[in-house]
């Protein structure tokens, strides 16, 4: 990964919008810039914005948990991004250019906006994007999809990126001088390796589990109860028999149900043979009932030739009733539309008559008519004119009011500015001595509030003039003093060098006796552990032979206790089987002094008490089955007991050797480094002396050096304070110089201004400058706005002038339009006047009608015309419906009489034709005729079928009575030699028997089928128990490799093999930047040591490291990190943020020279420090300039 370029605006202290582009010289051709500027001014939020542009978060505030009032007045978290946004601006954003793993250049891009574009506008969401420059495309433009293509091109998540492309020094400072406890959890955060501790864990928990699913199995198992072999024999051929017996009774039962069949059927059979003669005999006098309906039906069918001829009579019949009403009605109602027709007709013709003589009229005076009209319309064209003209000549009336009460007050304005442009001019005559300076007034005043708040600050800072020579003469005195007392700063400088040379040595020294001290107390804990372990191990030796006896002991009772208890329960259920058979037998067999076949007894006090003798046995049985179950479980209890201590005395035997051994080897260990430590400090170690004695004598050697130490320590701070005071003398006089020679070039910038002074105010200008120039601007200000109303006067008067003369223009040109208007009105009467003394003839003559209006006239003569042509057409219009109503109502009614003429002749012909039939059958009368006439066709069909249904029950029923006849026939041939009664009894004593039987087989069969399911039990759950004991023996295994309860164990293996691949990725990095150092861990733990090649290989605390000697390891470490977090992705950018503290010269050099070797690696170092003497061995720079009130700009140098 790659960094191109950031752009930055509004975030922090970096007001307004920057650039810094690492392509473009002098950042494109440098390998080494740092980033320099004060405490505060936005150096880390350069940082910040790449992290925002990537990731919308920020490293600095992950562990902030506060809550802070936006301007708004909405509360924000203090972890948040949104805080970034600068106080007082509405927009900002963090946008970064990089080459990514797939070389193609990207833009992410993080935006924030208040809203409304306010400063004091709430917070919008965060708008974010990633755009592909190479390929000219958005890949995303959604917060979640910017996150998951970000992870996918770059191939880091914020946690790598933070420690892959920023290096934050301080965390690394930590991870250095951590405690062992404390570099592990660090480290566990740095390589994401978390899941050991739970692998761990995992793993206890897992053999736990395991364990108490053994012990439940094998609780399961012991309640298991089998048969013996001759017991499964036993039942199996009790089963067989039983089996057979139950077949035999099964084919009887076959047999006497078949007789029982037999009288069930002939039964049924004579009770069909009633029912079946009850019905034929029902179906009988049912036939009979339907005679007259049989007759009914033969003078229907002689009917059926004469009925339609009937039916012909009655339509006709029908047809002339009703005809006849219908004819006088319409005879009614034809007489009364002959009357309204001929009325109708007379007032048609008289309208007629009035249509011709107005056509008349109208055809002989056609021409006066047109004409009539014609000066009518012209009249009214006239009017229409005339009214528009004198609308026109009163708009134009009013419209000249206006101008002219605007013309009077435009006159007084213009009085108005006259007198205010002279009381302007007088007041300026009271500041005439600067008008030199009105051309550019504006500026000369800003150059004078310029020179004020820069005078201010200056005389804020140095004083009165004089005082500030004073002090400046003071403070060269000084120098001058301390130089000759102490040196130049530069060779005090040596002088401190050489003391914390010295102080380094001895703390060098110290450290080794702290880590010699440190490792003897190891050596005697380790040495006291052993032997406590030894002894435990011999006391669970010994506890592990008695409990070896204790669990054979134990087995051979509980498989003794089962033995007893399965004989027991064998005995006690042949008993029972015995008492429920045969106990009454066996009771009637009991000989006094003979043993019982049952319990063994030669005694038997129950013989004739039954109910006693059964109860008593019961509870016998059940008593000593429990006793034996119990004593069976106890034993089970105890013999498992002896079994789990004898595992746990086991694996505790195992892991105590294990752990003598590595303490021997320990011990061993740590005896040869001591030795080599106290050689390589030319110390001699006595191992018989004890610990206490051994601790004494390194106290005393060691409170010698800290009297060394303390007094090195007062020599260094002693000259450093001297440095100090010599480098504040030379700022506080290069101060004073530089703000005296300020305030005299601020003076030459006004002197203008001041040349236009008379004598006294120059006098007073030197004695009180801010204040005579703060007077000086309050009348500068005062002429310029006179001066500008002076101008806005002049304005006004010239538009008001302007506005005087078109307004009398206006006036004049409203005074002519009213005089043509006015002569145009009177021609416009004149013309109107003209054509109604032509209209007013021209009517005379064709009516001689005098004193009338020829408007009215023509209104009245148009009305009349359209009213007559109006009725005419309406009675016309009536006359011709009348007139075809008329002819249909007369058609109609002579259809109707000619109708009732030809059915009068119809019914004569009928009337004949019934005479004739009558005449042939005798036996029909007129009244028969009707009554048959009445029963229609489906009728008769339904009489038919009735009978016909009669008919076909009664030989139905007749067939089924012979059927059953016959079958009882048939089956009385094949009647059994038995008697139903007797058949009955024996089914009843066979079916109790069978019952019986099939009771004893379902026993049997339930005892055998039990017995082969506990089999399979069995079986299934040794199996289980065989195969959770090799699960049990493997996760002992590697729980007792890397589980506990916590996931210590295997988290600290992880860690250390973790801290040991940092380690030769650190070593890589500092062999690359300095031979002579290489990092190691120490042995079982996650302390850090150096070696040290120059002292012969000497392992050395990184706590003696000298101040370059730790930036290289902090470097080292750092690159490192990344290395791992960042993968296979290649990192080209580097950027490391402050956190080095102060370095001497020497170190100062081997930092410089440690960093010449990063940049050769290829990569581009970005360097944030306060160190300044960094600042000038890193000729390119990125300046980050407080500019004041909160804000910083950035520029590039180099």
């Amino acid at each position: 990964m790659n960094i191109l370029s950031i752009r930055i605006k509004n975030l922090a202290s970096l007001s307004g919008e920057h650039l810094i582009d690492f392509e473009s010289d002098p950042l494109a051709s440098a390998g080494l810039i740092a980033i320099v500027g004060k405490t505060g001014a936005g150096k880390s939020t350069i940082l910040d914005a790449m992290c925002l542009a990537l990731f919308n978060r920020i490293p600095r505030l992950k562990d902030s948990d506060g809550k802070l009032q936006d301007v708004d007045g909405s509360e924000l978290l203090t972890n948040s991004p949104l805080t970034v946004l600068r106080r007082g601006t509405a927009h900002g954003y963090a946008e970064l250019c990089f080459i990514a793993q797939d070389q193609k250049r990207y833009i992410a891009r993080w935006e924030l906006k208040r809203s409304r574009e306010k400063a004091d506008g709430k917070l919008q969401s965060v708008q974010r994007s990633l755009k592909c420059v190479t390929d000219g495309v958005v890949v995303a433009d959604k917060a979640k999809a910017v996150d998951e293509n970000i992870k996918r091109i770059t191939q880091l998540s914020f946690e790598q990126f933070t420690r892959a492309v920023l290096l934050a020094q301080s965390e690394v400072t930590v991870f250095l001088k951590a405690r062992d406890n404390e570099r592990g959890e660090l480290l566990e955060y740095l390589t994401n390796s978390a899941i050991f501790g739970k692998i761990g864990q995992l793993a206890y928990e897992k053999t736990k589990s395991v364990a108490t699913q053994r012990k439940e199995l094998e609780n399961v198992l012991g309640h298991i109860e089998l048969l013996t072999d001759e017991q499964v024999t036993a039942l199996s051929t009790q089963f067989q028999q039983c089996d057979r017996d139950y077949k035999q009774l099964e084919a009887q039962k076959s047999q006497l149900e078949k007789q029982q069949q037999w009288f069930e059927r002939k039964h049924k059979l004579d009770s069909e043979i009633i029912n079946k003669r009850q019905l034929f005999n029902t179906q009988s006098k049912l036939q009979q009932d339907l005679t007259p309906e049989r007759e009914h039906l033969a003078r229907l069918e002689i009917f059926s030739e004469i009925r339609a001829v009937v039916f012909q009579q009655q339509q006709l019949q029908q047809t002339v009733q009703q005809l006849t009403p219908r004819i006088q009605q319409q005879q009614q109602l034809f007489n009364h539309l002959q009357l309204k027709f001929e009325s109708e007709k007379a007032q048609f013709t008289q309208a007629e008559m009035a249509v011709n003589e107005l056509q008349q009229f109208e055809s002989t005076h056609h021409d006066a008519l047109n004409e009539v009209r014609k000066c009518i319309q012209e009249r009214d064209f006239v009017g229409a004119e005339f009214k528009k003209v004198q609308e026109k000549l009163q708009a134009l009336e009013q419209s000249k009011l206006p101008l002219t009460q605007q013309q009077q007050k435009l006159e007084q304005q213009i009085q108005h500015i006259d007198r205010q442009q002279t009381e302007c001019k007088q007041q300026l005559e009271s500041s005439q001595q600067f008008v030199n300076l009105d051309k550019g007034l504006s500026a000369h005043t800003q150059q004078l509030e310029q020179f004020i708040h820069q005078y201010q600050k200056i005389e804020h800072q140095l004083g009165p003039r004089a005082q500030a020579e004073h002090r400046l003469a003071s403070e060269k005195e000084q120098l001058q003093q301390s130089i000759q007392q102490f040196g130049t700063i530069e060779q005090l400088e040596i002088k401190v060098v050489q003391t914390q040379q010295q102080r380094e040595l001895k703390i060098n020294k110290l450290s080794q006796f702290e880590l010699i001290q440190q490792k003897i107390q190891q050596f005697f804990d380790l040495q006291a552990e052993s032997t406590e372990q030894q002894v435990q191990l011999d006391n669970a030796k010994t506890q592990l032979q008695a409990v070896q006896h204790n669990s054979q002991q134990a087995e051979q009772a509980f498989q003794s206790a089962k033995s007893e208890r399965i004989q027991l329960q064998q005995v006690l259920q042949q008993q029972r089987l015995l008492h429920a058979e045969n106990i009454e037998d066996l009771r009637s067999a009991l000989q006094d002094g003979e043993p019982c076949l049952v319990c063994g007894s030669t005694s038997h006090p129950y013989k004739l008490e039954d109910t006693a003798l059964s109860k008593a046995l019961f509870e016998l049985q059940q008593q000593q089955e429990q006793q034996a179950t119990l004593k069976e479980q106890n034993c089970f209890d105890g013999w498992q007991q002896a079994q789990q201590q004898l595992t746990k005395l086991n694996t505790e035997i195992e892991q105590r050797q294990t752990l003598i051994q590595q303490l021997s080897e320990k011990i061993s260990t740590l005896q040869h480094v001591l030795i080599e430590h106290s050689q390589a400090t030319n110390m001699t170690l006595d191992f018989t002396l004890t610990a206490s004695e051994l601790k004494t004598q390194f106290m005393q050697m060691a409170q010698q050096y800290q009297l060394d130490l303390q007094q090195l320590k007062q020599q260094s701070e002693l000259l450093q304070h001297n440095i100090k005071i010599q480098q504040q003398c030379i700022q506080n006089i290069q101060q004073i110089e530089h703000l005296l020679q300020t305030a005299n070039g601020l003076h030459n910038q006004v002197q203008h201004i001041v040349q236009c002074l008379s004598e006294a105010e120059k006098t007073t200008w030197q004695q009180q400058t801010t204040q005579t120039a703060q007077q000086i601007l309050i009348r500068l200000n005062t002429r310029s706005q006179q001066l500008e109303q002076l101008e806005q006067w002049r304005q006004q008067c010239e538009q008001t002038t302007q506005q005087f003369k078109t307004n009398q223009l206006n006036i004049e040109n409203t005074s002519r339009h009213i005089t043509e208007t006015n002569k145009q009105l009177s021609e416009i009467k004149q013309r109107g006047q003209q054509n109604t003394e032509i209209a007013n003839q021209l009517i005379q003559q064709m009516t001689g009608l005098t004193d009338i209006k020829a408007n009215e006239w023509l209104i009245q003569h148009d009305q009349y015309r359209q009213q007559t042509q109006s009725h005419y057409q309406q009675l016309k219009q009536h006359f011709d419906q009348l007139r075809h109503q008329f002819e249909q109502e007369k058609n109609q009614l002579e259809q109707l009489k000619a109708q009732l003429q030809q059915n009068q002749t119809s019914a004569s012909q009928v009337e004949n034709t019934l005479q004739h039939w009558f005449n042939a059958h005798p036996d029909f009368h007129k009244p028969d005729l009707d009554a048959l006439a009445q029963i229609n066709l489906a009728q008769e069909q339904h009489i038919r079928q009735k009978l016909q249904h009669a008919e076909r029950l009664v030989n139905e029923a007749h067939a089924a009575l012979k059927t059953m006849q016959e079958q009882l026939s048939e089956h009385l041939g094949h009647q059994p030699e038995i008697d139903p009664a007797q058949l009955q009894q024996q089914m009843q004593e066979h079916q109790a028997a069978l019952q019986t039987q099939l009771e004893i087989r379902d026993q049997l069969k339930l005892k055998l089928e039990l017995h082969q399911q506990n089999v399979a039990k069995q079986k299934q759950f040794a199996d289980q128990i065989q195969a959770i004991q090799q699960e049990e023996h493997r996760w002992g295994k590697i729980s007792g490799l890397m589980g506990d309860a916590t996931g210590k164990k295997f988290r600290d293996y992880a860690q250390q093999y973790n801290l040991d691949i940092l380690l030769e990725h650190a070593n890589q990095q500092l062999n690359q930047l300095s031979q002579r150092y290489t990092l190691k861990r120490l042995e079982h733990s996650l302390s850090l040591a150096i070696i040290d090649h120059d002292m012969d290989g000497e392992t050395r605390s990184v706590a003696s490291l000298s101040g370059g000697e730790s930036f290289l390891t902090a470097l080292a470490l750092s690159l490192a990190i990344a290395n791992m977090a960042s993968g296979s992705m290649k990192i080209e950018s580097l950027f490391i943020d402050e956190g080095f503290g102060t370095l001497d010269a020497s170190s100062l050099h081997m930092v410089m020279n440690a960093l010449d070797q990063l940049q050769n690696q290829g990569r581009k170092v970005v360097l944030i420090s306060h160190i300044q003497e960094m600042h000038e061995r890193i000729p390119v720079q990125i300046q980050v300039k407080a500019l004041g009130a909160g804000a910083s700009t950035i520029e590039v140098v180099g």
